[in-house]
Order: C-alpha cells, then structure tokens, then sequence
C-alpha cells in the first residue's frame, strides 16, 4: 500500500486508447491502467464498460476527471470548447468548464473542455492535447504534439495563446494507401535506409518554395523511384519526410534557440522521428512523455478544487 492516500483518478480517453491514473494529493502515480478501449474500439457494453475497467478497483468515492475525446461529439458526453481568444486560455477557464458525468458514471466525474482557436484558415480546435500542455506547467514556447492530427501550442504568459493542426499522420495513411503512391511506396530494410530515406524527404521539404509545391512533390516520388533517383526501400521514409517537414516549415517558429527549445510530447519513436526533423531545420527540441496528460489533469482538477485542494 502507497504511503500517500489516492486523490482523483485521471482518465486520458482518446480515439484508440484509455490511459487511468490513480493520483495522490502531489500528482505521484500511484497506480497506471491502459488498454486499447479508445472510443471508436469500446468493449462490449460500450462506454460504461470501458469505464468500470479503467477504474475498477480504486476508491469509488474519488474524483474522477477525464480528458480527451471522450467528451467530444462522438464520444461519452459532448463537453464545449473554451475559447482561445486574444487574451488565451488557461487552468481558470478549463476548470471553470468542466461537464459534469456523473449521472453516466455513477461516480464523481467530470470532463475537460477542447479547446477552439481561430487561425488565418478559419476555427481549429483540439481536445485532450490541451491537457497535455498544462501537463507542461505552461511555460512559455512552443508545445508540438505530434500524431494523426498533429498540434503546435504557443504558450504565452502561462496561456494556451493559440494552436495549428497539420493532418499529417493522416494524410500519410490516405496517400500511402489510397492513392497512386501505394503502388511505389516500399518499407526501407533497415534502420539505416529508413533515416537515408527521412533526410532525403526532409531535404526535399526544405527546398519548396511555396506552399503548393508540396502536391507536385508527392507525385516526384513516384518519378523519382520510376527514374531510380530513389531506392525503392527509401520511399515510404521520404514521403515521411517530406509530409513532416513541411509540417515544421509551416508552423515552427522561425528560431528556437537552446534556451527555449520546442517541446515534444509523443510516444518515444514519433518525438525521435521529429527531433531529427526539427534538426535538420536548425530548431532544438525536447521530448517529454505521452503521460504529461496525469500532471495536466492534476492540475486542472487542483484548480477546480476537485480534491479539497488549489493549485
């Protein structure tokens, strides 16, 4: 038994996974649960179901606070958007919002709102990553989380300031495997070829002059590879490259020195992928943990005095 009694449990519900944190009143892990129950994977028995397991066991009279997309349309209970409006969002606003669930739980639970921004592209909004950045103890910089649906996070001031997604891993799925390239892309043969095959993408993102330039450039890998300018086992690496590349000459800041490098937060081998990237365009970058979402959740349940505590 964990000498520091348990406080709140934090759930981190996305679309393919259900991350449960039993927390004390510091924020220490006292115990961790994950499965593959995200909310287009549920268990028989739907939501609940993946719920009693997520929890079951841990103190039924705990506060229980879930991020994520859990509370988005499609998911358990549809939690509004705080707005990141000129003056940002911060811990008052997200705590302020929370959407009560209990009456689906039958425990004490809540949901953290999205997050909505409007950018020159028009309204963008994010949920479960907001979490995560908090989880950072919003300092100031920029917070990138890459995956499906990547986000780059300007913290000002200790407010989410504003944010910009890039369907990146996305669009590689449909492009690798929904259009003409699915006949030329080709898994490299080992970890040599595969970062020979990233720089190379990564290079040919670096050389577009304008924004369009990147359709052309999807369709010169498969040119390349018919013309042998590029080893067949270097393909699907390049088109990585090229598609995150282009990521960070879009929203990466213009310089991020040493002091103030630009957070990752992703799963060991994807911050690798764009540590290297972020390189490669002269920016330093530090990777934290997947898990930050626990301390955001913390936080944002201090500040809601969920546990009897403030922040």
């Amino acid at each position: 038994m964990p000498d520091a009694p348990a406080t709140l449990i934090a759930l981190d519900w996305g679309t393919s996974s259900l991350r449960a944190y039993l927390l004390d009143a510091a924020g220490r892990v006292l115990g961790r649960r994950e499965s593959a129950h995200g909310i287009r994977a549920l268990p028989e028995g739907g939501f609940p179901a993946a719920f009693a397991e997520a929890v079951g066991g841990w103190p039924e009279a705990l506060p229980v606070l879930m991020s994520g997309m859990i509370g988005s349309r499609s998911g358990w209970r549809e939690a509004p958007y705080a707005e990141a409006g000129p003056a940002g969002v911060g811990l008052p606003e997200l705590a302020a919002e929370l959407t009560d669930i209990a009456d689906l739980t039958g425990r004490p639970a809540w949901i953290v709102p999205g997050v909505s921004a409007r950018t020159e592209a028009g309204p963008d909004v994010m949920r479960g990553e907001e979490t995560q950045v908090v989880g950072t103890g919003l300092t100031a910089g920029t917070v990138a989380l890459p995956g499906t649906h990547s986000k780059w996070v300007e913290v000002r001031e200790g407010r989410i300031a504003g944010f910009r997604t890039s369907m990146t891993g996305e669009l590689y799925a449909a492009l690798s495997r929904h259009t003409i390239l699915a006949d030329t892309l080709s898994p490299p043969a080992d970890a040599a070829e595969d970062a020979a095959g990233f720089a190379e993408g990564l290079a040919a993102a670096r050389g577009l002059q304008t924004p369009g330039d990147l359709l052309g450039a999807f369709f010169s890998i498969r040119a390349r590879a018919l013309f042998a300018e590029l080893a067949p086992g270097r393909t699907g690496s390049f088109l990585s490259g090229l598609l995150i590349g282009a990521e960070i000459a879009a929203n990466a800041p213009e310089g991020a020195p040493e002091s103030a490098p630009i957070r990752l937060i992703a799963n060991a081998a994807l911050a690798a992928r764009y540590a290297t990237a972020l390189t490669a365009f002269g920016l330093a970058s530090q990777t934290l943990p997947p898990d930050i979402a626990a301390a955001g959740l913390h936080a944002v349940a201090r500040a809601a005095r969920l546990t009897g505590e403030t922040a």
